[in-house]
């Protein structure tokens, strides 16, 4: 008799505990989707969040930056996050970057007359390899740049 009462009062206890649960996330409710893009100047203006978060996050991966290196932003989901404002002038050469790419790319593609799934794209990451600026790597020595060995036959 005794372990039913104690098995009711677990019972009852877990239901109480579920409900408070569930009042507390109802009155949460679901967070706000991000807002759609607004100023989109290379991208086109139908993009949509979905569509470029990931590419803003390849950006940011490839620079070793994070949002606010180009944004205005403080953290995710802070209320002074403003994506659309253009105060910061590495957004505009973001922006010259990825016209800057965009055009070798399509003067490649004509060049080599490949498909373009056999084509090796520049991006963001070809340059800049996860610094914000990008550092020339030292220059290879002359016998793996192909060059003729001095007179005399030797290095």
């Amino acid at each position: 008799m005794r372990f039913r009462h104690v098995v009711g009062a677990l019972a009852l206890v877990a239901l109480a505990g579920s409900l408070t649960v569930a009042r507390a996330q109802e009155g949460r409710g679901t967070p706000a989707p991000p807002p759609e893009p607004k100023n989109l100047q290379v991208f086109p203006k139908t993009m949509t969040t979905a569509q470029l978060l990931p590419i803003m996050r390849n950006f940011a991966a490839a620079l070793g930056t994070n949002c606010g290196y180009c944004h205005q932003w403080t953290g995710p989901g802070a209320p002074g996050n403003d994506f659309s404002v253009d105060t910061k002038p590495q957004k505009e050469i973001a922006r010259a970057m990825m016209r800057m790419a965009n055009n070798a790319n399509e003067a490649i593609a004509a060049a080599t007359k490949k498909p373009a799934d056999q084509q090796t794209r520049v991006q963001c990451m070809t340059c800049h390899r996860g610094e914000a600026i990008p550092k020339l790597p030292p220059p290879a020595p002359a016998a793996e740049r192909g060059a003729a060995p001095p007179a005399g036959g030797r290095q």
